[in-house]
């Protein structure tokens, strides 16, 4: 995988992540297209105004690393869940729900990706949806599409088209309180919130998209 150039040994390593660091607090915060390369920079504490140029090359570059690293982080928990999951036998719909929003709730990162990631996803998302469907995908949410072959088989009683959307809302719903929940601690929310804390966050968000994929048809 060739994401950029690749940190240096040292001082580049370190500089390299308060850069990424920094700007995905900016592009979580403010949108994408609002945020100028400068901007990034002085957020970072750097002084070469093209440090950013340096160490990713363009802002597309930057983008690209900040969605593949944190994709990767999350398809990894999410993957091992699954294989526990899978070698014990017998894998119940919670225990899918369950790999794939814990994947999301427990991320962590070198660089500050369990505290701004999913907002900066929705700014992508929302900003330039092509590159995050292309970046996001493929070898970077092979858990992901093993999460959805187990929803397809648990809920054959259900008509293919309907979980497929199920799915989709599951999903968009998920993102919707993961970003909810970093703007939450970024305000003050500790572990013991009543809404927020944990594990009552995690917990309420694996009951939630288990109700939506489960929940009655009204239509036919």
């Amino acid at each position: 995988m060739n994401l950029a150039r690749q940190p240096s040994a040292g001082r580049g390593g370190t500089t390299r992540n308060e850069l990424k660091r920094a700007a995905r607090r900016l592009f979580a915060e403010r949108g994408i297209a609002a945020v100028g390369m400068r901007e990034i920079v002085e957020a970072a504490g750097q002084r070469n105004a093209a440090a950013v140029h340096y160490y990713f090359g363009s802002k597309d570059d930057l983008l690209r690393e900040l969605v593949v690293e944190g994709a990767d982080l999350v398809d990894a928990i999410r993957r091992r869940m699954l294989d526990e999951a899978e070698a014990a036998g017998d894998v119940r719909l919670r225990d899918v729900v369950r790999a794939l929003v814990v994947a999301n709730a427990e991320l962590g990162g070198e660089t500050g990706e369990s505290e701004t990631y999913f907002r900066f996803m929705t700014s992508m998302q929302t900003e330039r949806r092509p590159m995050f469907d292309e970046w996001a995908g493929g070898e970077h949410s092979e858990g992901y599409g093993r999460c959805v072959a187990h929803f397809h088989r648990l809920l054959a009683d259900v008509p293919p088209a309907l979980v497929k959307q199920r799915v989709l809302f599951a999903g968009l719903s998920l993102r919707t309180l993961l970003a909810g929940r970093e703007a939450a601690r970024d305000e003050g929310a500790g572990l013991d919130h009543p809404y927020w804390g944990e594990p009552v966050a995690t917990e309420g968000m694996i009951d939630a998209v288990e109700a939506i994929l489960t929940g009655p048809a009204t239509r036919a």
